[in-house]
Formats: structure tokens, sequence, C-alpha cells
């Protein structure tokens, strides 16, 4: 795989072909048979440069966030096995290079780090052939014609990052990388698209939203030609929007890690309803029952994907791969991975994504399994049980919360700051609640349906009494049941002086917080004040709003 037309814009800078040069003059690799290397490196051209550079050299990549907690980089480096690491971080942890020559299948492209059910990550191993079928798959049915720009949002480690970065380059196409606050802020977001002219964009629903929030009208879409949704289900309200509000190309992505990044595809752009179209080239889908019969047209089951894009399975887990990748008694020489998604087909051929069948969700595009919280949870001695469940907040969003049995209720900050020493922040449950004990199945399981019991959905956003807002004027209190309905109206434990961790605040939830704000009070947020860490608890944010409310009232009279 060659890269001819290496094209990067970075914070208003291109980076060019020379760049990509330079760049492997300078960190010159010697390719050894079946090498394979971590990529641990902050989001930057660098970053790219250094996964084309293996692609060139026929290396084994494995891409990591480097935000990640130390357990879980020691855990993915020792999986892993690496021959070496490129970095441009710190590495606070102790790495031998593995000398074996023979560490991994040689068709064996990049390896990818997911959610895994037993509380470790699971390292999917993704072939060349399913990677180049993906390509040629997928340009077939949307134009990635060289010289178009696309922005590049999604984060290194998830594996869509390779359609709108490495793919886009091999293409011919320009990269518009955002940086980490273009990632976050809607407003820089929106910015960052309109001033750059961006052909084609790649985003969750919840990233979507998020920028909807901002601009309700959508105008940086406006010249957008390629609007490509994918990692969570599509909700029916904004397709709509975005036809109303686009004159773009809408697609529909589907596909699990697994099967090389998107499997399906389906142009939304003129439809009235969601589905997720039909498979790319050499690529197959069966919907199965639980005896994994094949299904008739129409019968809903579990999806399960065949063709080139298979994975080769898992990086030291042949008992997942096993279960996982399977062959159906009626397709004896057809190897399928079993999804776990529910689907069926249309009368016209295409497919219908229904949810889930065990306990993987996706949060904000991540795919987690609620077993691997629950599992570090059960690490805290204090806790004898722990089960975690995803809630709709609405259409597009939903939030982690954890239930658990103990002889005591247990202090949330201390569950977090231990829960984020060892899961990326996504993962971390916004809310945590002791029970007496959990129901149980007829096969002695927890019964997961009947722990929804547990919660108790309020409406409205009335205080309880002990929150003691009277300290507050009326600008402050106004603001703090803005942050508290934004945030969490049913968590009675909030007051001003919780903590942004401890309330759940994640950069999505910031944003959405800021957005609220902003159109409550009526005023702009200063670009520099845009980090939920300038904000350690809700009395500073309160404070902030106070002060900017006065300051434009003050302006105001000054003017009179």
């Amino acid at each position: 795989m060659n890269f001819n037309n290496f094209n990067i814009i970075w914070n208003g800078n291109s980076f060019d072909s020379r760049y990509f040069i330079n760049f492997k003059s300078k960190y010159a690799i010697k390719k050894l048979k079946q090498n394979k290397s971590l990529i641990l490196m902050k989001r930057s051209p660098d970053l790219i440069c250094s996964i084309c550079m293996c692609l060139e050299k026929g290396i084994t990549y494995i891409p990591i966030d480097p935000t990640y907690p130390k357990d879980r980089l020691k855990y993915i480096i020792d999986n892993a096995n690496p021959n070496d690491i490129m970095s441009d971080v710190e590495l606070d942890i102790k790495f031998v290079p593995s000398l074996q020559t023979i560490s991994v299948e040689e068709d064996v492209v990049y390896i990818l780090y997911t959610s895994g059910t037993t509380g470790t990550p699971k390292g999917v191993k993704v072939t060349w052939e399913g990677l180049l079928n993906f390509i040629e798959g997928i340009s077939e049915i949307i134009d990635f014609s060289p010289g178009k720009r696309i922005a590049c949002f999604t984060t290194v480690a998830f594996d869509i990052f390779f359609l709108e970065s490495i793919m886009a380059l091999y293409k011919g196409l320009t990269v518009v990388l955002a940086n980490e606050d273009e990632q976050r802020n809607p407003r820089l977001m929106a910015k960052l698209i309109h001033d750059n002219a961006v052909d084609m964009v790649q985003m969750t629903p919840s990233r979507i939203q998020v920028l909807l929030n901002h601009d309700k009208e959508l105008s940086c879409l406006k010249n957008v030609k390629e609007i490509m949704i994918g990692g969570e289900a599509f909700p029916l309200g904004l397709l709509k929007t975005l036809q109303a509000k686009t004159n773009a190309k809408i697609y529909n992505m589907y596909g699990p890690t697994e099967t090389t990044i998107w499997s399906t595809v389906s142009d939304l752009t003129q439809k009235d309803r969601i589905d997720i179209g039909r498979p790319i080239k050499n690529t197959e889908v069966y919907i199965v029952d639980e005896s994994l019969s094949i299904l008739p047209d129409g019968q809903v089951g579990e999806i399960c994907i065949a063709g080139k894009g298979l994975a080769r399975g898992y990086v030291g887990k042949n008992d997942v791969t096993m279960k996982k990748f399977i062959y159906l008694p009626q397709k004896p020489n057809v190897r399928v991975y079993r999804t776990g998604d529910i689907g069926r087909y249309l009368p016209d051929g295409d497919l219908e994504y229904l949810g889930r069948s065990d306990n993987q969700v996706k949060i904000r595009g991540h795919r987690v399994e609620l077993e691997e919280i629950e599992s570090h949870l059960n690490q805290i001695k204090e806790i004898h049980q722990a089960v975690v469940i995803a809630l709709e907040t609405n259409e597009t969003d939903k939030i982690l919360q954890a239930f658990y049995t103990s002889d005591a209720t247990l202090d949330q900050k201390e569950i977090t700051d231990y829960l984020s020493s060892k899961l990326p922040e996504y993962m971390i449950p916004v809310r945590f609640k002791r029970v007496e004990s959990f129901f149980q199945t007829e096969n002695g399981k927890i019964d997961r349906k009947r722990v929804l019991q547990c919660v108790e959905i309020k409406t409205g956003d009335d205080l309880p009494e002990e929150f003691k807002l009277s300290e507050l004027n009326a600008v402050s209190q106004k603001a703090f049941r803005v942050i508290k309905s934004t945030l969490d109206p049913n968590n009675e434990n909030m007051t001003l002086e919780t903590s942004f961790v401890e309330a759940g605040v994640d950069s999505i939830t910031f944003v959405n917080l800021v957005v609220a704000l902003e159109s409550e009070f009526n005023f702009e947020w200063d670009d520099e004040m845009l980090l939920f860490t300038a904000f350690p608890t809700l009395r500073n944010m309160i404070d902030y709003v106070e002060s900017k409310v006065s300051g434009s009232s003050d302006g105001e009279k000054d003017d009179q």
C-alpha cells in the first residue's frame, strides 16, 4: 500500500508527501518477518504517518489511545507482545521487545483492541484481504474521489478512524484532522468543517446531535456532499433533520470490528425509514435462530456475517474465537461471525437492525461490554455483586448506571477514581446505586431485566429541599437547575460541591452543558474555558455563568 498523494490539514497547516518522507527517514523501521509495532501516539499528523509507514512496510500495527489508564495499556502491551513501540508519550510501563519472528499471522494488517466480556480487552486480528476488500467495496457505494476533503474526528482506537484518515489518503483525498479541542467543542467542530470546505464527514449519531445542539440549522454541513453515520442506532428524527437541513447524501453504516469496519451500507437520502442496507461486495449476512438455523426473510434473529471481511480471531483467546467465529449447520463451509445483534431482512431485501441480544452496548459510538465494567467493580473488596445497565436518556444518548450489593453505601468518588485507573472515561458509570440483593433467573443468574425495577424514573426539574440553594442568587439557582437537568435529574445526591467526576461529566456531556447554559442565559462561552478540567466542581461552573451574565448586564447598563 502506497501513499503518493499524502495530504493532511492540521491546525491550519498542510502536511504533504515531503513531510511523510521525512517522517519515514526519522523513524526508519526495518521490516522483520511478521513484525508487530504498537503505536502509542498523540493525535497529530505523526500518528497517521506512523500507520501509513507500517502499511507500506507490511508491518502489523496495533493502534492504542495514549489516554487509556496504565493498567489497560499494560494489559494490551503484554497481550499484543509487539516487537517495538512507536510512541511520542512518556511510557510508565516496562517494555521488553518481543524477539519472536513468528508472532502473528503474516496476513494480519492490524490488531484493534475492543471491550471484552471477561474484564480484559480483546485484540481483533484484521487481515489484509479483509481491509482491501473493504476499501474496494465501500468505494463502489460512496464516492471517494481524489481531491475531496474529509474531516477526521474519530479516535485512533475506533476502527472507523481508518476510513477517514488512512483509506482517504490512499484514495487521494485530503484529510482535515481535528485536534482534541475540535473533537469535543461543537463550535470549533463546525468551524473546522466550514473553514476547510469539507466534502465528507463520518460521525456517530451522538456527535451529530452535539453539532445540532450548537447549530440548529447545521449551516456547517450545507456544502458537505456525503454524511456517513454509524457506530450507534440511527434515530429517525435525526435522519429527518439531516434530510431537511443538508443537501448531502446520507449513509447509514453498520459493522463490527470483527468484520472489518463497515459490512453493510444504506443510502438513506430519500428514505423515510431507518435500515442498515445491504452487504458490501464479498460479504454475506445471515439471520439465524437460537439453534443457528437460517431464518426466512422477515423473521427476527441474530445477525451473522460472512465473507472476506472476517477477522482472523482474537489474540490469545482461542476459546472466544471459536465461540464467536463459527460454521452454520446449513453452511458447513462458510465461516461466520456471530455479532450478537438482532435484525431481519425487509421485503425489499434491506436489513433492519433491532438491537442487542446480550449485554454489549454502544456509548457515544464506542462498543462497551457491560461485563467488563462489572468485572472491575467486583474487584472492589466492599462490593459483593455488581450489575451495570445502559439507560436511554433520549434518542441518541445512553448513560451507564451501576448497581451493587454491599454491607454499606460506598463513596461514589472513590468508586469512580478506582474505575478511572482501569477503564476509559466513556466506560465509567455516571450513577451508582446500592441495593439489598438482585433477582435471579431460573438458572441462578442475575435477572438483568428486573434490575431495571431499581431505577426510579422521575420527571420534571423540581429539586429536593436538601439542596439548600438559598445562598445563591436567582441566576446561580437557575444555572444549577439547568446543570442538574442536563446531567441527571434523578441524582438526589448532587450538590454545589459535587465534582465533575462525581457527576459523571465527560467531554460529550460537558459540551451538552455548555450548549444548555449558553441557550438559557444567551451568552457565548470563552474558548479558553471550553475544557471541563477548568471546573473542578459544579459551583465553579455556576460562578463562571454568574460572572458572564453579570458582565453582560453591566455592559448593557454602560451602553445606556
